[in-house]
């Protein structure tokens, strides 16, 4: 849940220049019972809220935290998302959760958007047994605070023995973070030492290998200022002669940066903000990495035989569309690629009749947009162009971003991340 809300939330604050915050308090349960795509609806409403009324340059601040319950098996989850932005008067407060409601404040101008987006969001979490509340002052930003009921399922990962007291060292210009990261190690039975630059993490290194008491492992900030996680390494690399498991830690996609850290000699990341899970699995692989090499990657069954079929992908980011084929190759479907809505478009155009038999398209494009792009093959003189199946693909997954696509001749709508169950449901419906 968290994740798919940093993968949605980052490319809205990274466009105004906001630097988009989550910390994790006390998340002794990992696993619950909940709906995830409507809670994630829900807190991407949120975070969008709050890019859009925030100025260029803000903070934008994401507090998890579990709290004891009274109801055997289920906690009490509590999500703050808090902004510096412009604020709300305490009479808009009182009506902000009615439909078509907006505040009248000449900043808004320029700001589009049906009204309905808190009420659907109050609606949701309430539907799921949830609460939200609102605290807001004028020009000192706002705070949302969404309470939810979740079941646990099942046990969270526990630590493998052999791990048990081993040292781990954690750099991060955060003082707070090196704080929460340590009591995450030590409640796992780890140790935990930390330090805020990249200087003195070489200084701790090389003064315990001196000491014969080397760490098992490093934690590494990649975006810290002055030299950044992957500096750090190379300058490790020729102070010292030995070699010690670097794990890179960053709130951004770590896809990134995963090219250039890896030429220094990085094999482990992880994103923020910082699970249990996210680290036993990485410890796991340092001290089994023959087992993580042949862990499996999610698939598409392998039953699912769909031989002979070919579907127009048209996505504008690389990574994703490699994804993607990476998920449908198993079914032998020929997929093509197109890089924007104006490319894919021209391919559709150029095929003989019938050549595609469905279409992936992305919503956020360049030059042309998944809408425009669907409205135009809809339009096309071609009988292909009105029954080809067209699935939207999109980070958006409100009621009203559905309703556009289907306006627009969408057969239906994948939310991002993909789900591989949704993925194959889709195939299986539209080319069996």
């Amino acid at each position: 849940l968290i994740d798919g809300m940093m993968v949605m939330g980052l490319p809205l604050a990274r466009e105004r220049g906001h630097e988009l915050k989550v910390t994790l308090e006390n998340i002794q349960h990992e696993r619950v019972i909940g709906d995830n795509l409507r809670i994630q609806q829900a807190f991407v409403n949120l975070i969008s809220n709050a890019v859009k009324y925030t100025p260029d340059g803000g903070l934008i601040n994401v507090i998890v935290r579990e709290k004891p319950s009274n109801t055997p098996n289920y906690g009490i989850y509590e999500f703050v998302f808090e902004d510096n932005g412009i604020g709300m008067s305490e009479e808009f407060q009182q009506i902000l959760f009615e439909p078509f409601t907006r505040a009248e404040d000449n900043t808004l101008v320029q700001t589009s958007g049906t009204g309905l987006g808190m009420t659907i969001t109050r609606n949701l979490i309430r539907m799921m047994d949830g609460d939200i509340q609102v605290q807001s002052r004028l020009n000192h930003g706002s705070k949302f605070t969404v309470t939810i009921h979740l079941k646990y399922v099942g046990t969270d990962g526990q630590l493998p023995e052999k791990l048990h007291d081993l040292h781990v060292l954690v750099v991060d210009d955060d003082q707070d973070s090196c704080e929460s990261t340590c009591l995450i190690l030590r409640e796992l039975g780890m140790y935990g030492e930390s330090c805020t630059s990249g200087e003195k993490a070489i200084e701790l290194i090389k003064q315990r290998h001196i000491e014969e008491d080397d760490f098992f492992a490093v934690l590494l900030d990649w975006n810290m200022p002055g030299m950044d996680g992957i500096e750090t390494v190379r300058k490790l690399n020729q102070v010292v002669d030995f070699e010690i498991p670097i794990i890179l830690l960053t709130a951004y996609d770590w896809s990134e940066v995963e090219a250039e850290a890896k030429e220094v000699g990085i094999r482990y990341f992880i994103s923020k903000p910082l699970f249990r899970s996210h680290l036993i699995n990485s410890f796991r692989s340092i001290i089994d990495p023959q087992k993580d090499e042949e862990a499996s990657v999610p698939v598409i069954s392998d039953k699912l035989t769909l031989a002979g079929s070919r579907i127009l992908l048209a996505e504008d980011n690389e990574l994703n569309a490699e994804i993607a084929q990476e998920l449908i190759k198993s079914t032998d479907v020929i997929v093509e690629w197109a890089k924007n809505g104006k490319e894919a478009l021209e391919m559709f155009e150029n095929s003989t009749d019938g050549y595609y038999d469905l279409i992936f398209m992305d919503i956020q494009m360049p030059v042309m947009d998944g809408y425009q792009t669907t409205t135009a093959i809809r339009k096309l003189d071609r009988m292909d162009s009105k029954n080809i199946p067209i699935i939207a693909m999109t980070a958006n997954a409100f009621n009203e971003d559905v309703a556009r696509s289907v306006k627009a001749g969408m057969n239906e709508h994948i939310s991002k991340p993909i789900d591989i169950h949704k993925l194959e449901e889709v195939l299986t419906k539209y080319l069996l």
